[in-house]
């Protein structure tokens, strides 16, 4: 139910693709947040028998081991796939900005006019374009895949288990910057 939640086919369609729903629960472990994050983003897809086999058949539900650690948390098992399945499917310049919100401690209430601020300083979001819809925007859309949860309108946070999602893909994707005389700011991860 909850992978149908928000879909307006008909119910031949979504009789035809039940089953195919039904792997894609059993691949999930029957995990909520994995699931709803995995049925979130297939509201983004085309409902087709197809679209949704092939995220049944992704290659990435082989990925079993653990392959993150921070510094209390490991990611892996059966969690890591689901997610990772759906931080792909972002667009990149979401990716860079979901990544970007783990530089906040777990279970910090970030506030939405400073992560903006933070995004614009960083270079994350593009010059020149209406800054404030834009990033407004960026975070409606992390709020409605289920990457970032809202607090209230002033304020969001990370799921425990996402903040180690970005930081393990912080680490990967960004964990090898070098320094020069220029640089002005450095995160650690």
């Amino acid at each position: 139910e909850v992978l149908r939640e928000g879909q307006a086919e008909e119910d031949s369609v979504m009789h035809k693709i039940k089953f195919v729903g039904e792997g894609i629960v059993k691949k999930c472990d029957g995990l909520p947040l994995v699931i709803k994050m995995v049925g979130t983003m297939m509201r983004t897809k085309k409902i087709s028998r197809e679209d949704w086999k092939s995220v049944v058949e992704s290659k990435i539900w082989e990925w079993k081991t653990a392959a993150a650690s921070s510094s209390s948390t490991e990611i892996g098992g059966d969690i890591l796939p689901g997610l990772m399945l759906s931080y792909d499917d972002l667009p990149c310049y979401l990716k860079t900005c979901f990544v970007y919100c783990c530089t906040y401690p777990k279970d910090y209430e970030i506030e939405r006019e400073t992560l903006i601020m933070q995004w614009v300083a960083h270079g994350l979001i593009e010059v020149g374009i209406d800054v404030e819809a834009t990033t407004n925007q960026y975070i409606e859309d992390l709020i409605r895949r289920c990457l970032i949860e809202e607090i209230d309108l002033k304020s969001i946070k990370l799921h425990d288990i996402l903040h180690d999602l970005a930081l393990y893909i912080g680490g990967r994707e960004y964990g090898h910057a070098s320094t020069t005389e220029h640089t002005r700011h450095l995160s650690l991860l």
